[in-house]
């Protein structure tokens, strides 16, 4: 039942070198490079902010980097940025009505990411979610337009997940619950998947949630903590993580297995689609390098150790199975024991 790929994951000839060309100039490139054993170093630690190890000549250097690659296939980066910010009013008038006060964040969430000093509690980490979402699987599939490459990639274990449940169940699910689900993007492939089922999405963001019920405002978006939601037990058929677990520690990743578990009905279906280690160490060692700079939890200790299968075991889950959905991702998916 796996999600095929076409070709491989392209070769780069010299990566750091490509890098490098495309940086605003030679000082910021030399810095880029400069810092890169202070921040391998810095990898090692569960303290570490590689992120604020460059200044900002280095940053902005990197992030235009990062855009005009978008750009360049296709992705109207720069576009689809101004015409978020022009719908601020409404994105503010969103936050207002989800955003709830009570909400502790974690330290690890308040820290740099993903390439913003603020994190994902900033409205300029939210006005780049889509092209951001979009330019994900730049990359993954060789000579496929960035349109096609999306479907490939999400359609794919949108498909899978639509035959694992098939296979427990004769209709759709009730209730669907997308944890980590940023701006959206995965809740609205599930009310795709599932269109009668009655999709909630639950980010920590309040400013990715604004976004998502601009973009989807037929679903359900509540402001929480996946690893403690506050919802009732075993109220869900599905629960899905796109991209959530490697962005954690380890022990708040266990914390998210633990509440999905409690979340979901007997015989309910647990979908996790993130990074594989396996294919991620793979990659070229200045590209791993430069993904790992942003995603602080994705280095041995922490999401590298996380052993998808031996976790979900003793919380009740039964019929594991991962597969790879790309060339960087895998799917795991598990069924609630009855």
């Amino acid at each position: 039942m796996g999600t095929k790929f076409h070709g491989r994951f392209p070769a780069r000839k010299n990566p750091r070198s490509q890098i490098e060309a495309r940086l605003l100039g030679p000082k910021a490139s030399a810095e880029l490079l400069e810092k890169r054993g202070e921040v391998d170093a810095g990898l090692g630690t569960a303290e570490s902010k590689p992120w604020e190890f460059l200044s900002g000549i280095a940053k902005d250097a990197a992030r235009a980097w990062f855009v005009q690659r978008a750009e360049d296939r296709g992705v109207a980066w720069r576009f689809m940025v101004e015409k978020m910010q022009a719908q601020q009013q409404d994105l503010e008038a969103h936050y207002d009505r989800i955003h709830n006060e009570s909400i502790e964040y974690p330290d690890y969430y308040t820290r740099s990411f993903h390439g913003y000093d603020e994190g994902n509690l900033s409205w300029r980490a939210a006005h780049e979610l889509a092209p951001a979402t979009q330019s994900m699987c730049l990359g993954y599939y060789d000579g496929m337009a960035w349109q096609d490459a999306q479907e490939e990639f999400r359609g794919g274990a949108r498909r899978a997940i639509q035959d694992f449940w098939a296979a427990g169940a004769d209709k759709d699910p009730e209730t669907l619950l997308d944890l980590g689900c940023s701006g959206g993007f995965s809740s609205k492939e599930m009310s795709k998947a599932f269109p009668t089922t009655k999709v909630s999405g639950m980010d920590l963001s309040p400013y990715f949630l604004s976004v998502a019920k601009q973009c989807y405002p037929q679903i359900e978006f509540l402001h929480g903590n996946a690893e403690s939601t506050g919802l009732p037990d075993e109220s869900f058929d599905v629960v899905t993580l796109n991209f959530l677990l490697h962005e954690l520690p380890l022990d708040a990743s266990r914390k998210v297995l633990r509440e999905a578990s409690r979340l979901l009905k007997p015989g309910g279906v647990l979908a996790v689609l993130d990074v594989d280690p396996k294919q991620l160490s793979a990659l070229p060692p200045f590209r791993r390098w430069a993904f790992q700079v942003t995603e602080p939890w994705c280095k041995d200790g922490e999401y590298f150790d996380l052993k998808l299968g031996p976790e979900l075991e003793p919380l009740g889950f039964q019929d594991f199975q991962q597969i790879a959905n790309d060339p960087v991702n895998s799917l795991a998916l598990a069924r609630k024991a009855l």
